[in-house]
């Protein structure tokens, strides 16, 4: 299995990732499957259209569905064993509890088997950051 981790400064809420998974499985012969993985817990891995109006619709969405504003016990820093300039994201941990934290992909001789209109992304929860993803290839 081969292995490799990149760091990412989320500047928007969708970053993606197919350039550099690409670059991952590339020479790679026979067939294989990459797994994509990250180590948070308030953000995600989700295969979707790249279409611009399609990513604002998303976030239209989880806005409402789970609001920013809401009343959430995870956000009741003062009642918490944390310190007290801990940041307020329940909405980012319910959010990604709809979206998952990886995503594994079909390889075909150094080539991801992805659709057309497919785009692996790492889906930002939460304010700008670096976050980890690992990419996983298991191969013939």
């Amino acid at each position: 299995m081969n292995r490799k981790e990149i760091t990412i400064r989320t500047e928007k809420q969708f970053s993606p990732l197919n350039d550099s998974l690409k670059d991952f499985v590339k020479g790679k012969k026979g067939s294989g499957i990459v797994h994509v993985f990250t180590t948070h817990t308030t953000c995600a891995i989700k295969i979707i259209e790249g279409e611009t109006l399609l990513l604002a619709d998303i976030n239209n969405f989880l806005d409402t569905l789970i609001p920013k504003d809401g009343r959430y016990m995870h956000d009741r820093i003062e009642i918490r064993d944390v310190p007290t300039n801990e940041r307020t994201n329940a909405h980012s941990h319910l959010r990604q509890l709809f979206l998952p934290t990886s995503e594994t992909i079909p390889v075909q001789d150094g080539k991801l088997l992805l659709g057309k209109w497919q785009t692996v992304y790492l889906v930002e929860l939460d304010p700008i950051r670096d976050r980890k993803v690992i990419f996983s290839y298991i191969g013939e």
